[in-house]
Formats: structure tokens, sequence, C-alpha cells
């Protein structure tokens, strides 16, 4: 019963034209069955741990038992020793973001679906804010990746960048993965040498109980591990042409839709004279430079070779001799795309911070001829403990 509950409230409550207050705020069952919602429409929401929050900041305590604690006992002998417990907290600090969105008098006379066409709009935004959410929460840093304006902005310059603001307002798990232990492909395709280069990057400890493991990894990367297996003649072989359930070692796989088969890195660089500079990865494309003074008004890149030259087996990068409008001792923005990544960590490794005070408010623009809306809520993300995370770079684009 209470799934249907939930269901009821999202449809006739949360993102339904007609029951959308003017005030906006959502009550707490309101609140609770949108961020039901939004996590159901995530690839992440059997992955991810998810606390509901109203303060402007939430600390997460977190207590363990570093060293060891058992002493040797001798009869009727107070060992004379007490251990004691570590103690420490995580602090999540929400961003806001907003969907604001318009619907037309004439689009929803005209259209096939009539009045109900403006419910079906909301409920696309609605979805649409959760991939949006998940991209953030995947994707986010606070660098501000270079993107080129038409990537975000329906008919931007297909030539000129600017600072993707969103991903901007807080670093997502991929960046903050640079915090955990990083293992290092160097090259090697998917495969088994990949995953036990992973595992045995993690800490004994937290590899015990392999069944609360799960390799996070593009779709395309997945599917390239499937191929290989499924030249093998074996059941294994016969396993993955039929797309069964991959488990290296013992750790399942789990594929993210958002998270780029090359995915994009930021890193901003100072680059002095014309002496190389090395970036975080190797084998790197789609280099493109900027002065870190991006934000939102379309600009062009710096220009290869003119400006600056790449090396992109090596991941290094320098101003080029004379003429160069990046100066000495300038720092830019680097934004390129890496050879693919994966992450290992336990499943409920990853925290998810959703405020409950969301707003979906709803006014009526009369010289216009359109209902407005704006969907607002407070998002953030981390990893509960950085050394329970393995991040393996530089894998292999090939089978």
């Amino acid at each position: 019963m209470a799934q249907v509950h939930n269901e009821t409230l999202v449809e006739k409550a949360v993102i339904v034209a007609d029951a959308i207050a003017s005030s906006g705020k959502l009550n707490n069952a309101q609140s609770d069955a949108f961020i039901d919602y939004v996590v159901d429409e995530t690839v992440l929401k059997n992955n991810a741990r998810t606390v509901r929050f109203r303060n402007e900041t939430l600390d997460i305590d977190k207590i363990g038992i570093g060293a060891r604690a058992a002493v040797p006992k001798s009869e009727a002998v107070d060992p004379g020793v007490r251990r004691g417990i570590n103690t420490s907290k995580i602090t999540l600090t929400p961003k806001e973001i907003m969907v604001p969105f318009e619907i037309g008098d004439t689009f929803g006379e005209i259209n096939l679906e009539g009045k109900s066409v403006e419910d079906h709009i909301i409920r696309m935004f609605a979805k649409q804010l959760a991939n949006d959410m998940e991209d953030m929460y995947i994707n986010g840093n606070l660098l501000g990746p270079a993107v080129l304006e038409n990537d975000i902005l329906d008919g931007g310059s297909t030539t000129l960048y600017v600072k993707d603001s969103l991903l901007a307002l807080q670093d997502g798990w991929n960046e903050i993965a640079e915090n955990g232990n990083i293992a290092d492909a160097a090259g090697a395709n998917i495969g088994l040498s990949v995953f036990n280069k992973a595992i045995l990057a993690m800490p004994t400890k937290f590899r015990r109980n392999r069944r609360n493991l799960r390799f996070f990894t593009s779709p395309d990367l997945a599917q390239l591990y499937m191929e290989k297996l499924s030249t093998r003649a074996t059941q294994a072989g016969d396993d993955a042409a039929r797309g069964n359930g991959l488990m290296p070692f013992g750790v399942p796989i789990v594929e993210v839709p958002l998270l780029a088969f090359l995915p994009s890195i930021t890193e901003h660089i100072t680059l002095t004279a014309t002496t190389a500079t090395s970036l975080a990865n190797t084998n790197i494309s789609g280099v493109s430079v900027h002065a870190i003074a991006l934000n939102a008004a379309p600009t062009a890149a710096y220009i290869v070779t003119t400006d600056y030259v790449v090396d992109a087996a090596l991941g290094t990068i320098a101003r080029s001799g004379g003429g160069s409008a990046i100066g000495s001792g300038d720092v830019v923005k680097v934004t390129y795309s890496a050879s693919p990544q994966m992450l290992l960590t336990h499943k409920e490794n990853f925290i998810v911070g959703i405020g409950r005070d969301i707003r979906i408010e709803k006014d009526r623009n009369i010289y216009k001829g359109v209902n407005q809306y704006a969907i607002t809520a407070k998002i953030s993300v981390n990893f509960e403990e950085n050394d329970a995370l393995v991040k393996v770079r530089n894998i292999g684009s090939s089978v």
C-alpha cells in the first residue's frame, strides 16, 4: 500500500498542474514522494544512500575502530588498557538548482493531448531534473568544465565555449574519487588484469565482503568486457554473449549511463615558458584550453599550436614559443576527454543529500499568455569512506 500511496502523491500532488500551490512549498509527504520519484529515475537508486535534510548543511557522523582491539587476557588480572573508537564526520553542503519553464496557451489548445499536455510536460521536466541531478552527482566539477554553448543551450554557438555553470556548483563523485585510492591501468584494455589491479588497490579490510562491492563503469566499457568474454569457448563466454550479469572476481559490474566512456576532465594548469606540464591522465583527446575566467559569455578557445601544444599520448601541455596569447605563468583551464575510467567501492558508499524544502511553483503571465513553472531543489553528494574507494584511470579503449 505504501508504494501505491507514493505513486498517488507523485502523480496527483507533486507534478500535476492543478495541484501545484502558488506558495510552492511541498509538505513533508509530497517532498518525500518527489524525492523517491527523482531517485527512482536514476541508475544509482539501488547503489547509493539517500539522506533527506532541511538544514543548510548536513553532518553525517562516522564511527570506526582504527586499530587492533584485542589484548592478551590473564586470569583475574585487569589488562590495564581500554580501547576507544575513532569518530569523524562528513559534511554535505547543498547547492540549489532550478528548472524554469513555460507552457503557452496556444500550444495547450492545439496539441493532441489538449489540457492534459500540461501535466505530461511537467512530468517530463521532473524526469529531466532527475537526469540532470545524476549528471551533477557524477560529473560535477567546481573548476567549471568548458563546453560548447550548443551542448547546453538550444541554438547556442557550435564554435564558442562557455563554462558549464550547473556542473560547476559542486564536485561530483568522479572528481571526489581523486581523494580515494588510485590505480593506473597504464593503457591496458578492460579485462581481468584491470579488475585485479583495482581490487588490489583497495585496503584489505574493505574487500573482505565482496558481495557488497561493485565495479561502476560506463555502458560502453562494460560492453567491451562482454565482447572480450564472448569470444571464449566457455560457459562464461556464452553468458556474456547472452548479456548475463558480469562478476569479475565475484564483484558485480554496474553500468552507469551518465558515466561517459571517455570522461570529460577539467584541470587548472600553470604554464611557464615552454615547459611541458603533466595532466592527470595520459592518452587524452578533445583538448580545449581557456582562460580560467571563462563564464557564461561565449568565448573562443586558445588555438592549438599557435598558443599551446599538447602531447596527447603523454598527457602533457605547454605554451607555444613566441606569439602565444597565453602569458608565461598564466593559469589556464584545460578541458579534455580522458581514457575510460572505472570506480570500485561498496554499493552504499555513495551518499546523496536532497533537501526536503522542495518547491514546485506555478504562476501566470497574462501578457505573454503562458503558465510559468519552477521546480527548485537542493542537493549535495559525497562518499562516506574515501579509503573504501578505488578509481582506475587510463584504461584502454579497445577490446
